[in-house]
Formats: C-alpha cells, sequence, structure tokens
C-alpha cells in the first residue's frame, strides 16, 4: 500500500530542497558574466553543455549515494550530520554573500559550461550531498515504509534533478533579462531569502541523522 500523503510531501520536499540549494540564480548571474560578448548561438551552446553535464553528474551520485555508504562503511545518520553542517556552512555563505565578478576572458568558452557553470554552481558540492542525502532517505523508505512508497520517493529525487538542470538552462539561456530585471540588488535579496531555506534544510538533515544514531549510541552504551 501507498503512503501517497508521505510520498508526495516527500517528492515535494525534495523537488525544493534540491532547487533552492542549487540556486539557479546564482548560476545565471556568473552565465551573465561570462558569456558576456558572446552570440547567442553560442550561449545556448554553452547552457546546453552545461545542463548535460550537471544531469550525468547528479544522476551518478544519486545512483551511487547508497552504495557509497556501504563501500565506506559509514551509516546514513552520520552522512545526514555531516551534510547537514556542509550545508549549513554554505548557507551561512549564501547569507552574507558578495557578488564576485569572473572575467569572460581569463577562460576558455570550451571548458567554461563545466567548470564553473557545472562545478560548482548547478551540480555543487551542496547540490551533491542533498542528491545523495535524498536519494538514500528514498531506498531506505523501501524498507520502513512499503516498497512502492520508497520507489515513488526515489523517482521524485530524479525528478526534483531534471527540474533544476530545466530550470537552470531557461535562467541561463534568459539570464541577460532575468538579470536586467532583478538587478544586482536583487539577485542579493533572492539569494539570502535562499541561505535562509538552506539553513532551516540543513538543520532539518543534522536533526534526522542524530534521531537515525540514537539507537546505536543506545545500544553501544548497554
Amino acid at each position: 500500500m501507498i503512503d501517497f500523503a508521505l510520498v508526495s510531501g516527500f517528492i515535494l520536499g525534495a523537488i525544493v530542497s534540491i532547487i533552492v540549494i542549487s540556486n539557479p540564480i546564482s548560476t545565471s548571474a556568473v552565465f551573465v558574466s561570462l558569456t558576456e560578448g558572446m552570440k547567442r548561438k553560442d550561449k545556448v551552446e554553452i547552457a546546453k553543455r552545461s545542463v548535460k553535464f550537471s544531469l550525468v553528474i547528479l544522476v551518478f551520485f544519486a545512483l551511487t549515494g547508497f552504495y557509497l555508504f556501504q563501500l565506506f562503511g559509514f551509516s546514513i545518520g552520520a552522512f545526514r550530520i555531516a551534510g547537514g553542517i556542509l550545508l549549513f556552512t554554505m548557507a551561512v555563505h549564501m547569507m552574507n554573500h558578495k557578488q564576485r565578478h569572473t572575467e569572460a576572458t581569463e577562460l576558455d568558452y570550451n571548458e567554461i559550461s563545466l567548470m564553473p557553470l557545472s562545478v560548482p554552481f548547478t551540480a555543487g558540492p551542496g547540490t551533491i550531498v542533498t542528491v545523495v542525502l535524498l536519494s538514500s532517505e528514498a531506498l531506505n523508505m523501501m524498507s520502513t515504509v512499503g516498497f512502492m512508497s520508497g520507489l515513488l520517493s526515489v523517482f521524485g529525487v530524479y525528478a526534483g534533478i531534471l527540474t533544476v538542470v530545466v530550470i537552470s538552462y531557461l535562467m541561463m539561456v534568459n539570464s541577460q533579462r532575468i538579470d536586467d530585471i532583478v538587478k544586482e540588488g536583487g539577485r542579493h535579496v533572492i539569494t539570502r531569502l535562499m541561505g535562509l531555506l538552506v539553513m532551516a534544510i540543513a538543520i532539518q538533515f543534522m536533526i534526522n541523522g542524530v534521531i537515525d544514531i540514537i539507537p546505536d549510541l543506545i545500544a553501544a552504551a548497554v
């Protein structure tokens, strides 16, 4: 039996978490700086390459996240706590955000689609950690909640990845228009608001991690 309320909540939370932590607004702002003076067709091509790289990277970690736990011998709870700490530091950085400008002439146009547009922006460390945590949680639901509920939750993680990739692409190809509307002050406000959301997500990850390891700590103490 499928717990539709739990699954729908997980899927919605997964999509929102991945989008917020990836922060397409920042990616589009960097895209404007790196592609200044380029023809539109070149910008579109770079955006396409960037999201392809991001899709491959995030799907890879979504598929291998659970096995990474087994390979290195650490628990989901420990990774949740570590991931929450990482996301918390990212949130602090986002809330104290200062715009950095990178000259497009310093980079090869054939390389910027991977670095920095894909890594560390769209598929940065925070997004990767989030994808690994969410996919592992969804797999865990197969045994704790029900196989079908867990399976649908897994699909929800991939829906979140696909959603953030599509949004990132649309924002990059329309980055100049967006930049003209929100301007630098607007980008800073949006980034700080996203930082607050990321901080809340990070704290929840840490709480879940502590809850996960409490039985092990009690067992070890006894």
